[in-house]
């Protein structure tokens, strides 16, 4: 279990703890979500700090996870601004990739290696070069009293697919064959299955089932917990299988995306939160009153606990 394989049956040289960063677990641990932030150069970005200044103090946060489209048409005094802002507040922070965070003066490969070599509160690796797909792949653990408490999984799903079609691409098999064998290797050093929560920016498919089957009340899989859909899920057009992982592997009870910037429910699918985020900008398009954060709250327990934080523009003028 020491050594992760990944991807076309090749043997990584790399460990599963090289994929690991370490945060210590406070007694009912508080994660705030915030999606789709689309920060550009022609922002009046302050304007945008001010609003996130108020919703990441309203959050009273213990860890900060920024869920992809971060940036849009921005060059790399907008990424390196950001970081230094998320910095300040002196807790853990990370992130993970969006569509549109390829949109941008600087590549993807340059983003990923500043984050890789930020230090202070960043808790970001992503092995560049390893043999799984994506620029976002690694685990969080939450520590306490020398154990693993709760894992939080930041993966890629990646941008857009010019392959067996056009649209929105997913994450790979060997994406999905790295998340399983980093469950069964912690699985192994713990001596039991440690809870985990997911984060990544593409919904997978199962977001349009959870759905359509809560909301048409089809069988007992899908239960409605709250929020609204004013948008179709975006998700890619191939399933290649993550939610399927999630469920064998039985770990992960939660998974957390962003990217439609109009949807914020949750709908619990045959045992797995599938819940949106609250899109955090006034940027690209949004709606009055669903302009945010979301907090996770991890109790003791294992048990989640979601709070949606929603405040206006003026608020922060």
């Amino acid at each position: 279990m020491c050594i992760l394989c990944c991807g076309c049956g090749k043997e990584s040289s790399y460990e599963a703890s090289d994929y690991m960063l370490n945060v210590d677990y406070k007694d009912d641990f508080r994660i705030l979500q915030l999606c789709d932030l689309h920060l550009a150069n022609k922002d009046n970005r302050q304007m945008h700090y001010d609003y996130l200044d108020g919703v990441i103090k309203e959050a009273k946060a213990d860890m900060i996870v920024c869920c992809g489209d971060l940036f849009t048409f921005a060059d790399k005094t907008v990424p390196k601004e950001l970081f230094a802002f998320l910095d300040s507040y002196g807790i853990p922070w990370t992130v993970t990739f969006g569509n549109h965070d390829e949109q941008c003066y600087f590549s993807i490969d340059w983003l990923t290696n500043y984050l890789n070599n930020f230090g202070s509160n960043c808790v970001f690796k992503d092995i560049q070069d390893d043999d799984v797909f994506g620029n976002a792949n690694f685990v969080v653990n939450l520590n306490k009293n020398g154990k693993i408490q709760e894992q939080v999984f930041i993966l890629d799903s990646n941008r857009y697919n010019y392959g067996e079609y056009w649209g929105y691409d997913y994450i790979k098999d060997d994406q999905i064959e790295w998340y399983e064998n980093m469950v069964k290797y912690t699985t192994s050093k713990e001596g039991h299955t440690v809870p985990s929560i997911a984060f990544f920016h593409i919904p997978v498919p199962e977001f349009q089932t959870a759905w359509d089957e809560a909301e048409q009340k089809i069988g007992k899989d899908a239960v409605y917990e709250y929020g609204e859909i004013h948008e179709p899920v975006s998700c890619p057009k191939y399933n290649s299988g993550f939610f399927d992982s999630v469920l064998k592997m039985k770990s992960t009870n939660a998974l957390l995306c962003a990217h439609d910037h109009v949807n914020n429910w949750l709908v619990n699918y045959k045992g797995v939160d599938l819940s949106y985020g609250v899109t955090s900008t006034d940027r690209i398009y949004y709606e009055d009153g669903m302009i945010g954060g979301q907090v996770i709250t991890i109790h003791n327990d294992g048990s989640l606990s979601y709070d949606r934080i929603y405040r206006e523009y003026e608020v922060a003028k």
